[in-house]
């Protein structure tokens, strides 16, 4: 297998290939090692520094590792995994991160032998928006203004307390205290919503232009179980079809039954099982 970095020249004929998955890394100008075996791109790993996946303190060290090809040999992939780990370890590393889909049991398993651990677990589901038919809600979202982030960043920590997905109780914990370049970038990427029973704020809605496009949804403790999370439901889809959106997709943490309940509610499906692994400098 060859790697190549980031600027060699030689990565060119790649280029068409890699675009969809390092076009904002190269924006950015941060550095990654592609991987290539018989002509076909295999994966690549992205070196940088927090806040890329905000899961340690601004400017720690990192890489995160990402697999394109997994029809490739098994052992191919391995040594995806070894090379991600000897880069963390030769560039002195705070953390690795990969999510590999469950499917691919193998070489999750892989990953967990040579040192990385599961942080979490997590499902994706999906449903296509031509059938909806949109459904009533009687609460009111207001769009937050970019002045209100903060603010917001609190109620997302209020509303999604008590959440078993490990990742995302780490980024919260952290999203705060991110550079105002970097929150402007969220705040302008994205649509938050305060979501309100009449006065009363009892959650949030984030909706994204990207892939998973119902980013976060989430009820205060003592606003839960009241059907608040349907009519969020109601307007995410309503909203997402509005805007001419295909898919409504989420991903949810797999031990979330309740969540999922509703989400199947609505013609959800279930696309893919991930594993979250990381690999942590001693």
């Amino acid at each position: 297998m060859k790697e190549y970095s980031h600027d060699d020249p030689d990565l060119q004929e790649y280029a068409e290939t890699l675009e969809p998955y390092v076009g904002g890394y190269n924006a950015r100008k941060i550095p990654y090692q592609v991987f290539v075996h018989k002509q076909e791109v295999v994966g690549f790993v992205v070196v940088s520094v927090e806040p890329v996946r905000m899961l340690e303190p601004i400017g720690t060290p990192m890489s995160i590792v990402l697999v394109i090809d997994y029809s490739q040999p098994v052992q191919i992939l391995k040594d995806i995994a070894d090379n991600a780990l000897r880069i963390a370890k030769e560039r002195k590393l705070y953390y690795s991160f990969i999510d590999i889909p469950e499917e691919h049991h193998e070489l999750v398993d892989y990953f967990l032998s040579i040192g990385y651990t599961e942080i979490a677990h997590s499902l994706r589901m999906s449903c296509p928006l031509a059938d909806y038919v949109h459904g009533e809600y009687s609460l009111r979202f207001v769009k937050a203004k970019r002045e209100e982030v903060h603010d917001f960043i609190e109620s997302i920590k209020k509303s999604m307390s008590g959440s078993k997905d490990t990742m995302i109780n780490i980024v919260l914990d952290n999203i705060a205290d991110l550079p105002q370049q970097f929150l402007d970038h969220w705040y302008n990427s994205t649509s938050l919503y305060n979501v309100y029973d009449g006065k009363t704020l009892v959650g949030i809605l984030e909706l994204s232009p990207q892939v998973l496009n119902i980013s976060n949804i989430g009820i205060a403790p003592e606003h839960r179980r009241k059907g608040y999370g349907k009519q969020i439901m109601h307007y995410a889809f309503s909203k997402l079809k509005e805007e001419g959106y295909e898919f409504a997709r989420l991903r949810v943490h797999a031990d979330n039954e309740n969540a999922i309940h509703l989400y199947e509610s609505f013609g959800m499906k279930k696309e893919k099982s991930y594993k979250a692994l990381i690999w942590r400098k001693d």
